[in-house]
């Protein structure tokens, strides 16, 4: 699947893992075929514990961008999508569903403002 395709028609789509431990894992993709994954913790001290960019091959393997950030757990980074079904996304053939969250129209926090939506658009991608 192309990394547009992913992306949907907008900004870009986040997918969230379902919920299996003390974290909720994010993954996004937008329409220039970057990818954002990012993990944050649950309960009454929710925050950001830490991101990676990365991009997808057209076979679906993730690349990160190297270093990571160091607070960054290797281990919890999806490497490959392995399956898709409807809305819903599978990595590295494991059974936890990440499942469409949001469309979104922007993304200013990550660099994806409207204005830069709008030039993305005007260049086709």
């Amino acid at each position: 699947m192309q990394p547009q395709q992913l992306a949907g028609p907008k900004c870009g789509r986040r997918y969230e893992k379902e919920y299996l431990n003390k974290f909720r894992d994010c993954i996004t993709f937008y329409r220039d075929g970057k990818v954002r994954f990012e993990r944050f913790c649950y309960g009454e001290g929710a925050c950001f514990v830490f991101g990676a960019w990365a991009t997808i091959s057209p076979e679906g393997a993730l690349s990160y961008t190297l270093p990571l950030d160091p607070a960054a757990d290797p281990q919890a980074l999806p490497q490959a999508l392995t399956g898709v079904e409807g809305s819903t996304l599978y990595f590295d053939g494991k059974r936890p569903k990440w499942q469409l969250e949001k469309e979104l129209d922007a993304d200013p926090k990550n660099g994806y403002g409207k204005l830069k939506m709008a030039l993305l658009r005007v260049r086709g991608k």
